[in-house]
């Protein structure tokens, strides 16, 4: 039915399209309101991208070591896939220096062994190769110097000031109570140049197998190799070592890695070199650079070093044993065969449902139950209000009281299982009180009709 349009006497209508069309001021709100929101996202996510194909920073170690010619390796393979758009390859010290840049944002990726102390900016990548502690002596000193306490009094080079071959050299000579007569900080290639000249006694260098720089001066015969203990029986120095420190593996550095020498199995520890990055580095670039690692390891074997770093390369992923924490991106890339959540814990998940849904089942049977019991239970007084109800026309003014004082103590009980939740306010029980009541009045009103016996 059409509505009539009442218009009040000196007033103006509204007009006869209002609310029909859209007003142009809220439009044009709107559009401006969706484009800042679109140009919001986009900005975003190109600032966001940015941050992700930034120019990185890549810490190694001696210009002429294993870390840097790796190094220079990786840093082209991760321009090339256009994971950024330049990498710059630092050279360092080594893996305590590495370390210390990391800490302070100074650079984004990092080269350095497994048993650096970690800081909480760092995160672990990937391991990359095994590396073994070489202890080097002079030639003429092979006599005089069979094991590692021989070295007390004598002249070491324990690896440049901030190198990972300087904080193993220095633990282990501390374990064994080992004190030089002077401790000379060089880089590897200065240190076995004057060792092969006689101005110093012994060398520590960690480095992988085979090492060109020990190669070279082992080819000369000029030095000896000291064992951490005989490399045929269990209970080495080196063995103690990796039970006291477990960031280190004991190894061996077998018989005749460099040609003719060592003439016998070395026993020595070793670690691990290990990629590390910067806690804030991207996510999803972490990801690309691990998955471009393992999938293009065959480039990183392009390096004028005679190492095949690639060929070293292993996906390795052990939380429980790893001294730093991994890059979520990182583990993004290991994970990425896992079941998700819902798969891998659907038997006990749909276990668990199952229950939940018994268990449901038996507390709605409980409930209902429980409530056929009150409404039977508030049955039973309705019953017992209605059984034997005499006629109140012909009722006497002593069966009116004494059915009056009945129906009272049945309210009284009824009321009383009420309040202790055996009965329900339900409509069975507003029925039962009407009729009651009902009937409760009646008596009232034919007792005073009635006169009272003198």
């Amino acid at each position: 039915m059409a509505t009539e349009r009442l218009d009040v006497p000196g007033t103006k209508g509204p007009p006869p399209d209002v609310g029909s069309t859209v007003p142009v001021p809220a439009l044009v709100a709107g559009v401006v309101a969706i484009v800042l929101i679109l140009g919001g996202l986009a900005f975003w996510w190109s600032s966001r991208g940015s941050d992700a194909r930034r120019p990185l920073i890549l810490a190694t170690g001696p210009e002429e070591g294993a870390y840097h010619a790796l190094g220079g390796a990786l840093a082209r393979l991760i321009k090339e896939e256009g994971l950024a758009p330049s990498v710059t390859v630092r050279a360092t010290e080594g893996s305590r220096e590495n370390m210390a840049l990391l800490a302070r944002g100074e650079v984004d990726l990092a080269i350095l062994q497994s048993d650096t102390k970690g800081e909480d900016s760092a995160r672990l990548i990937t391991a990359l190769f095994d590396e073994a502690l070489h202890v080097l002596i002079a030639a003429e000193l092979a006599d005089q110097v069979s094991q590692i306490g021989d070295l007390a009094g004598r002249r070491v080079a324990l690896g440049a000031a901030a190198s990972g071959t300087r904080q193993v050299a220095e633990l282990i000579l501390d374990h064994f109570g080992v004190q030089p007569s002077e401790d000379l900080a060089l880089d590897p290639a200065e240190a076995v140049a004057r060792l092969e000249t006689g101005e110093i006694d012994a060398v520590f260098a960690l480095t992988a197998l085979p090492s060109p720089a020990v190669a070279t001066v082992a080819s000369r015969k000029r030095v000896r190799f000291l064992s951490l203990g005989n490399a045929q029986e269990r209970g080495s120095e080196a063995d103690a070592l990796a039970l006291v420190y477990p960031r280190l593996h004991a190894t061996t550095i077998p018989r005749g890695t460099y040609g003719a020498v060592p003439r016998e199995p070395v026993r020595t520890v070793g670690v691990k070199a290990q990629l590390v990055g910067h806690g804030t580095l991207d996510e999803e670039l972490v990801l690309e650079i691990t998955a471009a690692l393992f999938a293009l390891r065959g480039r990183l074997n392009d390096t004028p070093h005679e190492l095949s770093f690639g060929d070293l390369l292993s996906e390795s992923y052990t939380p429980g044993k790893a001294g730093l924490a991994y890059h979520p991106g990182a583990v993004a890339y290991y994970e990425r065969f896992q079941p998700s959540f819902i798969v891998e814990y659907a038997e006990p998940m749909s276990l668990g449902l199952t229950l939940l849904v018994g268990f449901w089942s038996a507390a709605l049977a409980i409930r209902g139950w429980v409530r056929r019991a009150r409404k039977n239970r508030i049955d039973a007084y309705y019953v017992e209000v209605v059984r034997d109800a005499p006629d109140l026309s012909r009722a006497s003014r002593e069966e009116l009281l004494e059915r009056r004082d009945r129906l009272v103590k049945i309210r009284e009980r009824a009321f009383t299982d009420l309040v202790a939740e055996r009965l329900e306010a339900d409509e069975s029980f507003v029925i039962f009180q009407n009729h009651a009541d009902g009937e409760l009045a009646s008596i009232q009103r034919r007792l005073a009709g009635m006169r009272e016996p003198s």
